[in-house]
């Protein structure tokens, strides 16, 4: 009789240590389960949030901002030949229409903007301007397109008329001082040379590059950079 209660004892005792050990392992299970699956939540909600960053910084651009004010004159400095130095003065029409004109002491240069939702576009652009451009509105929206010269979105990689979106954060050092979140666009041209323009919000045209490789030949270098706003 004692032998049959020690043998039930002793089974009781083993089914009650097996089923603590396997109610002890399954929280540990569940836990297993959960860290993978919250890793996969992290990494889809990572996702969405780098897109809608990227529609933020697009959708806070106002192309008006890469002119200045109106009257607002900018004096360019120079390197590469004597026509690199260069003042730009800026005049607005109305709030879609800029004319800019840029002196480099050996002309003067008038470039008209119309400025549209998504790009920048040159409606006018004549050399030898001494005389000052003031058209009626009627006139204005009469001008054709004839290249663009911004243009959104201003990702990297994202090409238009000719150009490319080679950094659109870029930290540009100037006599005037230094400029952070800069737009940079290169084009290359046929015959081997490449233009650079360098844009910063609330500036526009901060500096421009002109470069030429040659064989056996130090680069061909022109530069303007602002220095100075009057």
């Amino acid at each position: 009789m004692k032998k049959s209660q020690i043998l039930f004892m002793m089974m009781f005792i083993f089914l009650l240590a097996a089923c603590q050990q396997e109610t002890q392992s399954e929280p540990n299970n569940e836990v297993e389960k959960k860290e993978p699956n919250q890793e996969v939540t992290d990494e889809n909600r990572n996702s969405p949030d780098k897109e809608q960053e990227d529609e933020a910084v697009n959708d806070e651009i106002a192309l008006a901002d890469f002119f200045m004010k109106d009257g607002t004159e900018a004096e360019f400095a120079g390197e590469g030949n004597e026509f690199a130095p260069y003042t730009a003065k800026t005049e607005w029409l109305n709030d879609r229409f800029v004319n800019v004109y840029e002196d480099n002491g050996g002309t003067i240069m008038l470039r008209t903007f119309r400025i549209d939702n998504d790009k920048i576009v040159v409606v006018r652009e004549e050399g030898e301007s001494n005389v000052k451009f003031d058209p009626t509105d009627q006139e204005l929206n009469e001008l054709e397109d004839l290249y663009t010269y911004l243009q959104l979105p201003l990702d990297k990689d994202i090409t238009f008329d000719g150009w490319t979106v080679i950094d659109n954060a870029m930290t540009v050092e100037t006599p005037l001082q230094v400029f952070k979140s800069v737009i940079v666009i290169k084009k290359e041209n046929i015959d081997g040379s490449t233009n650079t323009k360098y844009f910063a919000k609330g500036y526009g045209e901060i500096k421009r590059e002109f470069l030429m490789k040659e064989e056996d030949k130090e680069p061909f270098v022109v530069t303007s950079t602002i220095e100075k706003i009057n």
